[in-house]
């Protein structure tokens, strides 16, 4: 409110100065000197216009700052809280457009929205100056004046319709570009899919700079009607108007001075409007996320409701089913219903074809998943949407498309020592150094990157570790060591480990076997166990 105020200020020092240029120009028109009190009086004004004009665009910046970080904070609090199929549903790429491409849109062009509003508050003293000089001028010029803006608004609406389709074919551009820089290897061994993967990416590019093209012949057109308007009006304060009015003409120099300084104002506005559609296009996108995280986040205790679940002795899901759907809300894809219990202190593989639902069986397991039916028991307690962070928090995974964070998150008093002795059981402490609580690269090999992920879960000490595909791009001897060694150590320690694995020749080193089949599941005992499961 108070940076509305200031430039409201700096609007009225704008249209003093006019008043006073209008009140000099006609001393000297009639050889009259300008007396010292008058120039005084303008120094004065042009410094309160100058400090105003500085002060407002500070406070106004620092406002918008202010209110856009707490714009990101929000939106990002409800993504870290959203469950994970909103997130896939919405996509990266719109994601990111939404957090960062749009509200920097806001941040960057803040100058000329503030010039704006300042030339919409000039705009207002000028017509009061006119309505003093001449009540009938002014009457006429804001009857023309409001046929105008009834047309650009009118055309205004179209263009913001224009703005939405940009949106969309710019979210669908940043989908394409991460197709290439995130499958770029994949991509680089086939030329047909890499050549496939550019034509794609050339219509959203082609549609793209048609939306756009549109828009600007639609801005064009709004641009060169506001010009010619201007000048229109301006011929009817010095045509027009004295055709009617008695001694009109001891004021229309004054009356076509304002209108010739309300020609800047004008035009700032109007260039404003165009960014302002655009924010306001982006800004709408940004609640409409919001919506969506909101429809689809079950209110919950999201830091959990301090149940602690840490001393389990067995998990039960009892007839859980989860479905993927479509936009018509048609299920594409049915996992269950699944009937099983993980006990404390087992190896249990998770086996089966590539669609057969490890993934999704993974995903329900831990809690990233919520069952479309059927319900998860921790010792006979069902977990609720209140209960579902404290049930998370029993695991640690590695998926097939982790993260690797360069810090222990949530670990920030780990003793270095131990961070030391975990990577070098990695076979990592000539690659990777821990030093103040960062690690020193993250730039590894695949194997080594799941490997220093690995040391990360491990100093987690969590009750139950699931591994997706883990030990895939291990070499020989760390596969060795992952299946005969850390697993069976893990067992030990009274944790419970979930390894999907295709490696067929270690799946007798496992408690259970869990069989994937199109979302059916079948669970068989694994046979021998490890003679380290003896001690």
């Amino acid at each position: 409110m108070g940076a509305l105020v200031i430039t409201a200020l700096a609007g009225l020092g704008n249209a003093a100065l006019i008043g006073l240029i209008n009140v000099g120009a006609e001393s000297a028109a009639q050889a009259e000197p300008v007396g010292p009190v008058m120039i005084l009086i303008y120094v004065c004004t042009f410094g309160f216009f100058y400090v105003a004009n500085k002060t407002s665009l500070k406070e106004a910046n620092r406002y918008v700052q202010r209110r856009l970080t707490a714009l990101r904070a929000r939106v990002v609090g409800k993504i870290q809280h959203a469950p994970l199929r909103a997130l896939e549903q919405i996509g990266q790429g719109e994601a990111l457009a939404v957090i960062a491409q749009e509200t920097n849109y806001l941040a960057q062009n803040l100058p000329l929205f503030v010039s704006a509003i300042q030339s919409a508050f000039l705009l207002a003293f000028l017509l009061f100056y006119i309505a003093v000089l001449s009540l009938p001028s002014f009457l006429v010029l804001v009857g023309f004046t409001v046929a105008g803006l009834f047309f650009f608004w009118n055309r205004r609406a179209a263009l913001d319709r224009e703005m939405g389709r940009v949106h969309h074919y710019e979210t669908a551009m940043m989908n394409g570009l991460a197709n290439f820089t995130e499958g770029f290897q994949e991509i680089r061994l086939n030329a047909d899919k890499n050549d496939a993967l550019f034509r794609a990416f050339t219509v959203v590019v082609d549609e793209l700079e048609t939306a756009v093209r549109g828009v600007g012949t639609r801005w064009v057109v709004l641009m060169e009607f506001c010009n010619a308007f201007l000048y229109a009006l301006a011929g009817v304060v010095i045509f027009v108007l004295p055709m009617f009015f008695d001694g009109y003409t001891d004021v229309i120099y004054k009356i076509a001075a304002a209108v010739i300084f309300s020609l800047g104002p004008v035009t700032a506005i109007t260039s404003a409007t165009h960014l302002y559609a655009k924010a306001e296009t982006g800004l709408g996108h940004v609640y409409r996320i919001e919506k969506r995280l909101d429809a689809m986040t079950v209110s919950t205790a999201q830091s959990g409701d301090g149940v602690d679940l840490r001393g389990f002795q067995q998990i039960e899901f009892q007839g859980v089913t989860f479905s993927y759907r479509d936009d018509a809300d048609d299920a594409v894809f049915t996992f269950g219903p699944w009937d099983f219990v993980l006990r404390r202190g087992e190896i249990v593989f998770l086996v089966g074809g590539n669609g057969s639902g490890k993934s999704t069986a993974t995903k329900l397991m831990c809690g990233l998943y919520r069952p479309d039916a059927g319900r998860i028991m921790v010792d006979g307690t069902e977990i609720t949407p209140s209960s579902i962070q404290d049930y998370r928090e029993l695991f640690a995974a590695i998926f097939p498309d982790f993260h690797l964070f360069d810090r222990l998150h949530g670990l920030q008093d780990v003793e270095p020592l131990r961070v030391d002795e975990m990577l070098a059981r990695m076979e990592l402490d000539t690659k990777v150094t821990f030093t103040n609580g960062q690690f020193s690269t993250t730039d590894l090999s695949t194997g080594q990157r799941k490997r220093l992920a690995m040391a990360a879960a491990l100093l987690e000490d969590r009750e139950i570790y699931l591994f997706d595909e883990w030990a895939a791009d291990q070499d020989p001897h760390f596969r060795e060591i992952f299946y005969r060694e850390l697993l069976p150590n893990l067992r030990r320690q009274g944790k419970t480990v979930i390894a999907v694995t295709h490696d067929d020749r270690y799946w007798s080193l496992c408690d259970r076997r869990l069989t994937l089949d199109f979302g059916t599941v079948r669970s068989e005992e694994a046979g021998a166990i490890d003679a380290s499961r003896a001690t």
